[in-house]
């Protein structure tokens, strides 16, 4: 025993006499290097454009002053505008729609790095071209000259105008491919689905009416519809907000209402909102929601000041949606705020984010490859130009929204029914009736399959319940949902003895 000690001590003293080397840095994901490249020949791009401008401005100068007048424009292009300012009360302009879109075919739209650096070198050898060009202009004959600088100018702008989109190309592809790698099970499953669509699509014969996509939004309790009028369906939504101009809440009013209007075989299907405004002063200061007034010397956020947009929500009444101020960009924020940033926005763009409002997410589909050493390659598939939830920017609200969106709401309350006839009133039968027409709507309901196998036990129809706790098997099964697991197959144990 003590050999092994000590031994055991000159073995530690040893070991702890070698000197221990630094770990290596781990290196850098393959779509961080290749970007990194890519903004090096962007750079380089831009250091061009700003060379030919200074050349080609000097030979005007000195050959034909008149054509500066033309070139004058590209500097502002050149020099990117800064930042515009957010923060709280900061308002976006409301700018025209764009036309919307037409029938497009559907196809994959792909983003990788070697995209952008073709991009980037197309405009580069385009740049060659021009500096050659400008190096022989002043060589041709007089009545030549002045249409060979207007050609070179032409062909400079759309070099400058092609940099723009060069510098969007690669912002997002910063974007997606960061959240790519960050995510990659969650893109796997995504890549799957876009995959399996691109090959029904590809398989569709031409003569053949596509089918219209399930959508299954899922409302928030504070949307309603109102079915008073026999030919009307008018969907209520209660919205909040602290913006005081006036003229801005009824612009964002129209925008809504007027893309949520639909007429289809003599019915109209419409929204309505129901907009109250809270002084930021109440809102901050005083009782919202029943809660304690604050101290007097509380004071609402400066305007134009930083505010973390999640507490800011949740001082907004849970009762309703809310529109108002302090992002960066337009976004929605807790599922049911439309957090305005400062730059423009079309009202089509405000009714995209209002359909994440009452529940419907974005049906475009985004999946990738992995091209190794370039990085990722980003694929996305607009099914349908025409729905505003797949094209945010030339889509249009459907008729199918609508139908979706009152079956959803119809669905809600079936299921509340339900479970209060159930849980509060110990009436199974009449539970079980209400979950087989949520079925009867959905038949994959999750909810409602795993509640009418509940209730049918509990009204003591154990034959007509095990089917349908084989169904919740495979469902659990397939959304790895361990708790609800556990009670299936202590079920259909039970059921085997």
């Amino acid at each position: 025993m003590r050999k092994s000690a000590a031994l055991s001590f000159v073995i530690l003293v040893l070991c702890t006499a070698v000197p221990i080397r630094a770990q290596a840095p781990a290196p850098e994901s393959a779509y961080i290097v290749r970007g990194n490249q890519v903004e090096a020949h962007q750079h380089e791009l831009k250091e061009r454009l700003d060379r030919f401008y200074t050349s080609l401005s000097e030979r005007l100068q000195h050959e034909d002053p008149s054509l500066l007048a033309m070139l004058a424009p590209v500097l502002t292009t050149l020099k990117p505008p800064p930042p515009l300012a957010y923060g709280y009360q900061i308002l976006p302009r409301i700018i025209e729609d764009r036309p919307p879109g037409s029938a497009t075919k559907p196809h994959v739209a792909t983003y990788s790095w070697p995209w952008s650096e073709t991009l980037i070198s197309r405009e580069i050898m385009r740049l060659d071209r021009l500096e050659s060009d400008l190096a022989t202009a002043s060589k041709n004959p007089a009545d030549e000259k002045r249409a060979a600088y207007e050609e070179i100018i032409a062909e400079y702008k759309k070099a400058v105008d092609q940099r723009r989109l060069i510098d969007a190309d690669i912002n997002y592809n910063w974007l997606w491919q960061r959240q790519i790698a960050n995510d990659r099970p969650l893109f796997d499953r995504l890549t799957t689905r876009l995959n399996a669509v691109v090959d029904q699509l590809g398989r569709s014969l031409p003569e053949k009416e596509p089918e219209e996509p399930t959508i299954r939004p899922n409302p928030p309790d504070f949307v309603h519809v109102d079915q008073s009028t026999s030919r009307a369906r008018i969907v209520i939504v209660p919205f909040y907000t602290d913006i005081l101009d006036t003229t801005f809440v009824e612009s964002f009013r129209h925008a809504i209402e007027t893309h949520w209007h639909v007429y289809v075989d003599g019915n109209e299907y419409r929204v309505v909102l129901k907009i109250t405004t809270i002084q930021p002063e109440l809102l901050y200061c005083g009782a919202v929601d029943n809660r304690e007034i604050r101290t007097p010397e509380c004071s609402p956020p400066a305007a134009g000041s930083h505010i973390n947009l999640k507490d800011h929500v949740a001082k907004f009444p849970a009762d309703g949606a809310v529109l108002t101020t302090g992002a960066a960009s337009l976004q929605l924020v807790a599922d049911r705020a439309i957090e305005l940033g400062p730059h423009d926005v079309a009202p089509r763009a405000l009714a995209h984010e209002f359909g994440h409002v009452l529940g419907f997410p974005d049906v475009y589909l985004r999946g990738y490859k992995d091209l190794g050493v370039d990085g990722f390659e980003v694929m996305e598939l607009v099914p349908d130009y025409a729905d505003i939830m797949m094209s945010p920017g030339a889509g249009s609200v459907l008729p199918r929204h609508f139908k979706a969106l009152i079956t959803a709401i119809e669905i809600q309350d079936l299921m509340q029914a339900g479970l209060d006839a159930l849980y509060k009133h110990g009436d199974p039968s009449q539970a079980a009736a209400r979950f087989r027409q949520v079925l009867a709507r959905n038949p994959d309901h999750y909810g409602a399959t795993l509640q009418l196998a509940k209730a049918l036990d509990r009204a003591g129809r154990p034959d007509e319940a095990l089917p349908v706790w084989r169904k919740m098997l495979a469902m659990a099964e397939a959304a790895n949902d361990a708790e609800t697991l556990r009670t299936v197959r202590t079920r259909l144990a039970a059921a085997r003895q």
